[in-house]
């Protein structure tokens, strides 16, 4: 279970994560099939048939996000691994090209739409997609209008944010009742965006689970509304890069500070309690995006289990993110994420 704890004059998020954990899911998140001239979301057919074909050479379970969130709603434990396929944006080319191979395998995909593109150039229209619905690809939301979540815009008060995200989150489901009779129970920020505000507004409207799109392993103890999904597109979208990512394991972080992905200060400083043993810090991998790097140290306060990251510069481009990765005693390798987030002008309740 989720808590809030006041130490030193920080709060921090922290999470009910034993020192071992239940199962975990390798969840992966695409785009676009075989759509070249867009790069950086793309995945051509060939590569997403080899990855569906190892997974069934390796006769990893299959389960959909939807089994993902029963599994952390009701407390009960995943397969000892297992993988999740989801798909951004309803693009055209997920009907055309990425769903006859979904069919060929049999394996459960969910699809986030953005309801405001719904049969416009380039996407699904409501007939395919009640079509899709009823073979049962599973639908999330992905808001109304694929607005970006966190940034006040101009002349807005925190009220009138919180209003706005939440009406066009609520027209999409909306939508979704009157075109394929139910209210989606999944959510997926766009861009992989998010706020604390933000993940409020997600709980008040009854969504029981949020994804995001910073890299990391689903486990059974992990909070439900920041759930983290590997990217398969542009460099990434290989079948090196699938299976490296679907070997990975999840590094077991019980409190993050701050939690909050939106910076303060740059570069961020990031503080970890992680479950176990004192790691020697010296066996952490720590890599943040750009012409930059980060390192792991050791705790100022000498608490046990507690590590600080930290970038040698200031973090550029909209989004970066700390991804640390370990090889544990077994030599199986774990993997965590932060995204972090240079938002202009971000929403904040101020409370």
């Amino acid at each position: 279970m989720l808590r809030y704890l006041i130490l030193c004059g920080i709060v921090l998020l922290t999470f009910a994560v034993p020192q071992s954990y239940a199962g975990q899911v390798n969840a992966f998140i695409y785009h676009r099939f075989d759509e070249s001239r867009y790069p950086s979301t793309n995945i051509s057919a060939e590569i997403f048939i080899q990855q569906l074909d190892y997974v069934k050479q390796q006769n990893i379970d299959v389960i959909s996000l939807g089994e993902v969130a029963r599994h952390l709603t009701e407390g009960t434990d995943f397969p000892a691994h297992a993988v999740s396929f989801s798909i951004d944006d309803a693009f055209r080319s997920f009907y055309d090209v990425g769903m006859p191979i979904i069919r060929r395998y049999g394996v459960p995909v969910t699809l986030f739409v953005n309801s405001d593109a719904v049969g416009t150039s380039g996407y699904l229209n409501w007939d395919e997609l009640k079509e899709l619905a009823a073979e049962g690809v599973e639908i999330g939301n992905h808001t109304a209008s694929h607005a970006y979540l966190v940034e006040l815009q101009l002349g807005e008060t925190f009220p009138q944010w919180k209003k706005r995200i939440g009406d066009d989150i609520e027209k999409a489901q909306q939508q979704f009742e009157k075109h394929l009779g139910f209210k989606p129970t999944l959510f997926a920020y766009t861009y992989g965006e998010y706020s604390a505000d933000v993940i409020e507004v997600i709980k008040d409207l009854g969504f029981k689970t949020a994804f995001a799109q910073q890299s990391g392993v689903i486990h059974s103890a992990q909070n439900r509304y920041v759930l983290p999904r590997f990217p398969m597109g542009g460099p990434f979208a290989t079948l090196s890069s699938f299976k490296i990512k679907l070997a990975m394991q999840p590094l077991l972080v019980t409190a993050e500070n701050p939690a909050d992905p939106v910076i303060q200060q740059n570069p961020p400083a990031l503080q970890l309690q992680i479950a176990g043993a004192q790691i020697d810090t010296q066996r952490f991998n720590c890599f943040v995006q750009g012409d930059n790097h980060c390192w792991v140290e050791a705790d100022a306060l000498n608490r046990p289990g507690w590590y600080r990251v930290v970038a040698e510069q200031p973090l550029s481009g909209r989004r970066n993110k700390y991804t640390l990765t370990l090889q544990s005693k077994q030599g199986d390798w774990l993997w965590y994420s932060h995204l972090w987030m240079n938002a202009k002008n971000p929403a904040t309740n101020g409370e």
